[in-house]
């Protein structure tokens, strides 16, 4: 007996299912994150993530269709809000591949939820599973998922205390009058050890708006004298009254080094800078 028409439906689908599945087992998409920090500090560049990602999936046999980059994004954003990822998501609509492949699972997110949720989305929506390249866990077993879970906690707890150690350096390097990176300030230049130097050129521009303001003139009349004679802002825009202001009321250009740190509990410095002063010091 062969059975109603119906069972032999259900089994056809459920075959052609199987062959579907079967051939996309062997299909993957790789992709790369890095941010601009990282992409400067190390090694571990969207180049040297694609390379490992292609060596590994050749050396399982996989079909890569495509390497995804997302370049100078944050892991700390949402996976789906990033222009590379989308490209992803979009293939993994499309049915297109099984496997997601990653350097490291960071790549994906640094955000604990975020991982996860993207991780989850991926393989309950898409049947999409992740693999590391360099991490021997595997996301489509409950066991590897747990391992997952634990790992990219560990990955948060870890980005966590990066932070609180960089944070505790600049208020360190702070506290002792030194700059602590960021902008940097017009009228002065970087040094080779980080530090602060005068720029003439641009020190002169600010002491004649501390000598213009100390005349009576307002904040809008001195940066329309200074637009009009075309005179360079910062990155040689214009000068506004705002920016004014700020130059006058910068601790910074009188000697003096200010930070205001609220990671770990607020604090205010406010110190003897490292660096020459511009302008004398008011009290």
């Amino acid at each position: 007996m062969t059975g109603s028409a119906r069972i032999r439906r259900i089994r056809e689908h459920a075959h052609r299912r199987t062959e579907t599945q079967l051939v996309l087992s062997q299909k993957a998409v790789g992709y790369v994150r890095v941010s601009s920090d990282e992409q400067s500090n190390n090694g571990h560049g969207l180049e040297a993530q694609e390379k490992a990602i292609r060596a590994f999936a050749e050396s399982q046999g996989y079909e890569l269709l495509e390497v995804v980059a997302d370049a100078g994004v944050s892991g700390a954003t949402r996976p789906d809000t990033r222009p590379g990822f989308s490209r992803v998501l979009e293939l993994a609509e499309q049915q297109a591949f099984s496997i997601l492949l990653v350097w490291k699972f960071d790549r994906l997110a640094r955000g604990l939820v975020y991982a996860v949720m993207a991780t989850s989305a991926l393989q309950e929506q898409f049947g999409v599973m992740l693999r590391s390249v360099t991490e021997p866990i595997d996301t489509s077993t409950p066991t590897g998922q747990m391992l997952f879970a634990i790992f990219a906690g560990m990955a948060a707890q870890e980005r966590e205390a990066i932070i609180d150690r960089t944070i505790a350096g600049k208020k360190q390097k702070a506290s002792r009058g030194g700059y602590v990176g960021g902008f940097t300030p017009y009228g002065y230049r970087r040094d080779k050890e980080g530090g602060l130097v005068i720029h003439e050129p641009e020190a002169a521009v600010i002491r004649r708006i501390a000598s213009m303001r100390e005349s009576g003139a307002t904040l809008q009349a001195i940066a329309d004298n200074l637009n009009a004679e075309g005179i360079p802002g910062r990155r040689g825009g214009s000068w506004y009254a705002r920016t004014i202001s700020y130059v006058l009321d910068n601790p910074r250009y009188r000697g003096l080094v200010e930070c205001y740190f609220q990671h770990g509990g607020e604090q205010h410095i406010l110190t003897e800078g490292q660096h020459e002063a511009i302008l004398p010091r008011t009290e």
